[in-house]
């Protein structure tokens, strides 16, 4: 049975409605979280999986002085890509992922929190089952929570954009996928998340106010958990096309 390798960078930040989905295309994991007591790159044995998901985090790419396992975690991407492992990077792992190629990675204009839309590139996103089952002529309503952004890496091309960040999503190597927003999110994930950072964000210090964040989730959970479904199904197909091309 295929196995993924999950690297996850904080105990909020889960594999959420992926977990769901990881049983139903019958796949195993392994969680590796990421830290300074990590054996990095050399304790992590790519060949042992069929692809890798790096979830989110609230640290940045370019705080490698503060978080000195970035460098370390960089060369395991790295060598997943050289290696064309498929690999569905979250938020934080979008980001590893564009760097790791070569992109930049910095802070962006604004934070992004919260429940806002992205539309799905006019050309690209054909090209990739990831999300070509989408609705390309509507906008779809997504979880964000981040406040840093990327190039596009020079090999890659542009899946999902909006007005506040236009790289919301990106394909590079073909099967390598990074998404800037929160496909993966339950409700009990968006609650803790405004729990843990109510004294952090709130209307009147950032413009964001975590119990309309709440509120709002009872309207669009439904729609992101059939968009996490159809992105999986997508994903799961490389993971598929690498377990084949590896027997």
């Amino acid at each position: 049975m295929p196995k993924l390798l999950v690297i996850q960078h904080s105990p909020l930040e889960g594999l959420g409605l992926f977990e769901e989905e990881i049983k139903k295309a019958n796949l195993t994991y392994e969680t590796l979280m990421a830290g300074d007591d990590v054996v990095w790159p050399s304790g992590v044995k790519l060949e042992e999986y069929a692809g890798l998901i790096i979830l989110g985090g609230p640290m940045s790419v370019y705080e490698e002085n503060k978080f000195p396992w970035i460098k370390k975690e960089l060369l395991v991407v790295s060598e997943a890509l050289r290696q064309k492992k498929p690999i569905l990077g979250i938020c934080l792992g979008a980001q590893m992922l564009a760097k790791a190629a070569g992109a930049r990675v910095y802070p962006g204009p604004a934070k992004e929190i919260g429940w806002a839309p992205i539309r799905l590139d006019d050309w690209f996103y054909k090209r990739n089952p990831v999300f070509f089952q989408l609705d390309p002529k509507k906008e779809h309503m997504v979880f964000h929570w981040h406040g840093d952004t990327f190039d596009i890496p020079t090999q890659g091309y542009r899946l999902a954009l909006n007005d506040s960040y236009p790289n919301q999503a990106f394909c590079i190597q073909g099967n390598a996928i990074g998404i800037q927003f929160h496909p993966e999110m339950t409700e009990d994930m968006v609650k803790s998340w405004c729990e843990s950072a109510s004294g952090q964000i709130d209307a009147t210090s950032s413009g964001y106010d975590t119990k309309k964040i709440i509120a709002e989730s009872t309207i669009h959970l439904k729609e992101l958990k059939e968009i996490a479904h159809k992105i999986f199904y997508g994903f799961a197909a490389f993971l598929r096309e690498n377990t084949r091309r590896a027997a």
